[in-house]
């Protein structure tokens, strides 16, 4: 958005790592203090003034714990300054409590990523429906790659000979692992392997890595599954494997899941959620029974089908092409006629 002539500022928590991330990209930040997850009317009367005095008019949130702050500064700033609550994680029971209905009534804008998203939320809550827009997370597609897969195996020192599943992300128990271990061990072929790109929340005191080891142990797979850490660069991983695993019961949205087909590998996803949205319509890779290993493997076993129903890759990078989610963000939100 700053590329394309908006004035942007930042306003995160200090010395976060989206502080620092935002210094390293040069842009405006206004750094606070942590505020408290309610009732921080303190904070949201300076930080209205302060933006008002600058000029932004607009405001973007991502996260469901800045939406008390955020409806407070549109209170006291009698709405000039708008707020538009981009929606990244799924809630699952009635939002309809008083206080939160006075709340969304001072978003100027709720940002679903799905269509599935806009029907729960339009159930879910009070919220006038002409203020739920869909508009996609974004991919930059400059930055995917598309070197062979031979050299993407080679830059990891992968067999050529082998099948390989793939999953990324934190070595998280929301992730389902387990799930693709056992599903491997019922495929009881030596050349199908797993590979798992990620590690564990820094600081933890959960157990599920070594749960997952002792479970690769138990199953006499220690020859198939392959844990190779954080990658900062994930398109060699996404070109070398034949296909991507979603194991979680249920994502949100599922920007693993675009970004693999983004590289034209195919996706095996839980039939729910956002994974379920995606592969229905973008239909290159399968559905499987949400934590059922068994059905997971059955799924596996289709991988030589894949081919079979190409990516729809032009109506694909149409849909999540940044620039294009950027001029939707413009008609639909920052537009005098939005």
């Amino acid at each position: 958005m700053k590329k394309r002539g908006f004035q942007i500022t930042i306003v995160c928590t200090l010395n976060s790592p989206l502080h620092k991330a935002s210094k390293e990209c040069g842009l405006s930040i206004i750094a606070i203090r942590k505020p408290s997850k309610h009732y921080a009317f303190l904070s949201a009367f300076i930080l209205q003034r302060k933006l008002r005095s600058m000029g932004s008019m607009h405001v973007f949130v991502r996260s469901s714990a800045d939406l008390s702050l955020s409806a407070s500064i549109s209170f006291f700033s009698r709405k000039k300054v708008k707020i538009h609550y981009f929606m990244e994680m799924m809630f699952h029971k009635k939002k309809r409590q008083l206080f939160r209905t006075v709340r969304y009534a001072q978003l100027s804008t709720w940002v679903c990523s799905l269509e599935y998203m806009r029907a729960f939320v339009q159930d879910a809550t009070k919220l006038n429906a002409n203020k739920l827009k869909i508009i996609p997370s974004g991919l930059d597609f400059s930055k995917v790659s598309y070197i062979t897969k031979k050299e993407s195996r080679a830059s990891l020192r992968l067999s050529e000979k082998n099948v390989y599943f793939g999953m990324i992300g934190r070595i998280d128990r929301k992730k389902r692992i387990e799930l693709a271990i056992k599903a491997l061990k019922l495929l009881d072929d030596s050349t199908v392997q797993l590979l798992i790109i990620g590690e564990e929340t820094p600081d933890t005191s959960d157990t599920y890595l070594n749960e997952l080891k002792k479970l690769i142990s138990t199953l006499n797979l220690g020859d198939q599954v392959h844990f190779l850490g954080f990658q900062k660069d994930p398109s060699p991983f996404y070109r070398a494997i034949d296909a991507l695993i979603m194991a979680s019961d249920f994502e949100t949205f599922g920007m693993s899941t675009i970004e693999s087909l983004a590289h034209n590998t195919p996706v095996i996803a839980s039939n729910a959620g956002g994974s379920r949205e995606l592969l229905t319509k973008f239909p290159f890779g399968s559905l499987f029974h949400a934590g059922d290993h068994l059905s997971l493997s059955e799924a596996m076993r289709q991988l030589p089908n894949f081919s079979e129903r190409p990516l729809n890759q032009q109506g694909f990078t149409n849909m999540f092409d940044h620039h294009n989610v950027c001029k939707m963000i413009e008609t639909d939100i920052l537009s005098s006629e939005s």
